[in-house]
This record gives structure tokens, C-alpha cells and sequence, in this order.
């Protein structure tokens, strides 16, 4: 039971890293000047965060991978790290305006693109999976302890 809870793990983890993976050759988002490439914002997102709160997004980043990291050793702190990430992706929705160059203009985001979509795509494969993986955990815990109370009285 253990090699298929690993085995099953393995396979949500490889699925959302692909989808980051591809996320990164996409453009993740457009302003009237231009559209963003996604493997600059992964690069350099962290930057903006002293002056655009926008980019406290980019913080989904090292979640969701300490989350691959952890899914083998601690599967629930890796399902949490997962939904904090995935939780991070959808804050971008919720501000209208991303910092545009060095000099700290901002610039209106005018649409999404299939970057910003794989990457949310990938946090929530990962938070899917970690929530079945925590599931079933749970699930075999308990049987564990009912036999245990079973061969107890005996």
C-alpha cells in the first residue's frame, strides 16, 4: 500500500512540474506596452516586490516548489505548501496593475495568458493531489489503528 501511495504522489508532483515547466515558455500576462514572458517574471518577479504588491504573487514560486520537495517526507506540509501556493496564483487576479520597468511605473494588466494559467494549473494539480495523498494517509492510518485495537483484544 506505501509503493502505491508513493507511486501516485510521484505522479501528481511530475504532472505540475511539467505544467510549470511549459508555463515557462508561455507569456503569462499583457499590458498596453507589452506581454511578459513568463520565465522573466519567474526570474525576476521577487524584485518587484519592494515597490509592486502585485508581485507578492510570485511568492507561489518557492511554495510550490518546497512543496515538491516535501511530497514524499511530509505529505501534509507539502499539501499545505500547495494550497498556499495555489492560493498565491489566484492573488494576481485580484490586482489590476503590475510594475512595468525600473523606474517603478506602473502599467494596467489587459489580459492573461496561457503562462499565468499553467502556472495556476500546476499549484492546483499540486494541491489536488496532496489533498488525495493526505486522504488516503488518513485513510490507511486508520485502518492501521483499527487492526491494532483488533488484534489488542485478542
Amino acid at each position: 500500500m506505501m509503493r502505491d501511495f508513493i507511486r501516485t504522489s510521484s505522479k501528481y508532483v511530475l504532472i505540475s512540474i511539467g505544467l510549470f515547466i511549459i508555463s515557462l515558455t508561455q507569456k503569462c500576462y499583457c499590458t498596453p506596452s507589452h506581454c511578459a514572458d513568463s520565465v522573466m517574471a519567474f526570474l525576476l518577479g521577487w524584485a518587484g516586490m519592494a515597490s509592486s504588491v502585485a508581485a507578492f504573487s510570485w511568492l507561489a514560486n518557492p511554495l510550490l516548489i518546497i512543496s515538491w520537495i516535501l511530497q514524499k517526507r511530509n505529505p501534509r506540509g507539502s499539501m499545505l505548501l500547495a494550497m498556499f501556493a495555489f492560493l498565491f496564483t489566484l492573488s494576481f487576479l485580484l490586482f489590476d496593475s503590475v510594475l512595468a520597468n525600473e523606474n517603478g511605473q506602473q502599467q494596467a494588466i489587459t489580459s492573461y495568458k496561457p503562462g499565468y494559467w499553467l502556472w495556476v494549473c500546476s499549484a492546483g494539480i499540486m494541491m489536488l493531489g496532496g489533498f488525495v495523498q493526505v486522504y488516503r494517509l488518513n485513510i490507511e492510518q486508520q485502518r492501521s489503528r483499527v487492526r491494532a485495537a483488533g488484534d489488542s483484544n485478542r
